[in-house]
């Protein structure tokens, strides 16, 4: 997931050359990606006997990397981002690495079986991740092994097999680095799929409470925020459960006792437990139904003693545990850590938790 990131500012340095290249139908581009991929199987299968090809594999994966970037900058500078293109991008990309992975499997530098192994694996890794797309989710890119991830390490495979096979290393356990690689795509393979089915699942029960909610119970939100990050977290809880999200400044000393539950969205700042205006509203509100907390916090490590400390101020002031307590990470103005945090599956979190929170009051 992280190296699936890379392309974002790959895509920078390629704008100037897409802008030229405007004209162009980026879809060319995708296909022709492909007919590389294809080049690139020859140049694998015949490897044992021109050890060089491995070096030039390199390259054309390179080209190839290119143009499936390019393409896609070329059409967000068309402003021809249509489903078409999305078909246009996948299923290509789908025949190259069949056309790679073959290549590999069936030449005399791999096992066929440990090769197809592999490939199945790498295709379960695709499917997982349209799959979510499929059932109106969002595209799955979690790793280790994204499409990004494959190539890099067929890259470096590749390299270790041109000096294996030129006499500057020897074979790792008797066996070929292609037939290591294919293992790492199996292993590493299932563990993607993992992941990508439990991101899948999330969002299925985002999808799920969408669809069958009932909120007819009396809750709000009441939240302070520093930088931001609360009152992110703060508007997913308030979108899962369609209430009423108030800032504490403006709550004039309301009564909260009414309410079904309230959710206190907080960040947690140390010493100071919370924000003043947090604390001076717990002193008007001691007769709470039941509260649960949404807390935000920027600071690794010591954000676990500060949610301690924070659950147990809340625990003494109202003298009742809360329902349920969430942590989300958020970014630290002063430390600079947890950059671009919180992220969407930091505010998935804070969504679901409030979704689980409201069948359990």
């Amino acid at each position: 997931m992280a190296l699936y990131l890379l392309k974002y500012p790959y895509r920078k340095i390629l704008l100037p050359l897409a802008q030229k290249l405007k004209w162009m139908n980026p879809d060319i581009l995708g296909y022709l990606a492909t007919i590389v991929a294809l080049g690139t199987a020859f140049c694998y299968f015949y490897a044992v006997d021109k050890p060089v090809l491995l070096i030039i594999s390199i390259l054309l994966t390179l080209f190839r990397m290119t143009l499936n970037t390019i393409d896609g900058v070329i059409a967000i500078e068309r402003g021809n981002l249509k489903l078409k293109g999305e078909v246009v991008n996948a299923l290509p990309d789908r025949y190259s690495d069949i056309f790679i992975i073959i290549g590999i499997a069936v030449s005399p530098l791999c096992n066929t079986y440990l090769g197809l192994a592999g490939m199945a694996s790498m295709f379960l890794v695709s499917y997982t991740g349209m799959l979510s797309k499929a059932i109106g989710a969002q595209w799955q890119h979690q790793g280790p092994l994204g499409k990004v991830e494959r190539l890099i390490f067929i890259m470096i495979f590749s390299v270790l097999e041109y000096m294996s096979l030129t006499g500057k290393i020897g074979k790792f356990h008797s066996i070929t680095y292609f037939e290591w690689l294919m293992i790492l795509f199996i292993v590493l393979g299932q563990i993607t799929v993992y992941n990508r089915l439990v991101a899948m699942l999330r969002e299925c029960r985002k999808l799920d409470w969408i669809k069958y909610r009932d909120t007819n119970k009396k809750v709000v939100i009441i939240y302070d925020s520093q930088t931001g990050n609360t009152e992110k977290a703060a508007q997913q809880a308030a979108d899962a459960l369609n209430c009423e999200m108030i800032h504490v400044k403006n709550t004039n000393n309301m009564d909260l006792s009414s309410y079904d539950s309230v959710i206190f969205a907080c960040p947690q700042l140390g010493r100071r437990i919370t924000t003043p205006d947090m604390i001076n509203l717990l002193e008007n509100n001691l007769n709470l139904k039941n509260y649960a907390l949404l807390m935000t916090s920027g600071l690794p490590i010591k954000r676990w003693f500060s949610n301690k400390k924070c659950i147990k101020y809340f625990t003494e002031k109202l003298g009742k545990k809360p329902v349920s307590t969430i942590n989300i990470k958020g970014y630290h103005s002063i430390a600079k850590t947890y950059k671009n945090r919180p992220n969407d599956n930091d505010l998935l979190d804070a969504y679901l938790f409030a979704a689980k929170l409201y069948e359990r009051i």
